[in-house]
């Protein structure tokens, strides 16, 4: 792949950073952290830009740039022993743990099962934050089709989370 014109990077920049942002917020609890993350994240794609590193998968590398970067803002450091500036995690029993992990899988495992373009659409407006108009253009399709087939998704996956709620409450 080719090195990463100033406007495509723009493109990336306005298109990637608050779904980025939202991403690193489950695990950092401060929007400013975040932000600065995402911001330390799109920097370091830019400086090897810049000395001749291309990146084949730019959304991918700054997805996980960013969980890396914010696993890291999590540890403690070698010099603190002090557990005072980690953030309170949630105190989950493991019962509700194991739940909320059997619960997540059925869902990833429903949006898996939807027709490849829908859930490619599906995943550009919920987890990208796109408008559908953005998909409709980014996917060359009309906005109508994107609505429909957001319609469906959304449908088969309101499905399977009452067959999920049915399963663990009866």
């Amino acid at each position: 792949m080719q090195q990463i014109t100033t406007s495509e990077f723009e493109r990336n920049f306005k298109s990637l950073y608050k779904p980025l942002c939202l991403f690193a917020l489950r695990y950092v609890e401060q929007i400013d952290n975040a932000e600065d993350i995402v911001q330390q994240a799109f920097t370091d794609v830019w400086e090897k830009n810049c000395s001749g590193v291309s990146i084949d998968n730019l959304k991918a590398y700054l997805y996980q740039t960013v969980r890396n970067r914010s696993l890291s803002a999590l540890s403690p450091s070698p010099l603190s022993t002090s557990t005072d500036l980690l953030p309170d995690m949630e105190d989950n029993s493991e019962e509700e743990q194991i739940y909320c992990a059997e619960r997540d899988a059925r869902l990833w495992n429903a949006i898996d099962q939807l027709p490849p373009e829908r859930k490619k659409i599906f995943l550009l407006s919920k987890r990208d934050g796109l408008k559908y108009q953005e998909i409709a253009d980014e996917l060359h399709l009309s906005i109508k089709t994107v609505e429909n087939q957001m319609s469906k998704a959304l449908k088969a996956l309101k499905e399977t989370a009452i067959r999920i709620y049915t399963f663990f409450f009866g």
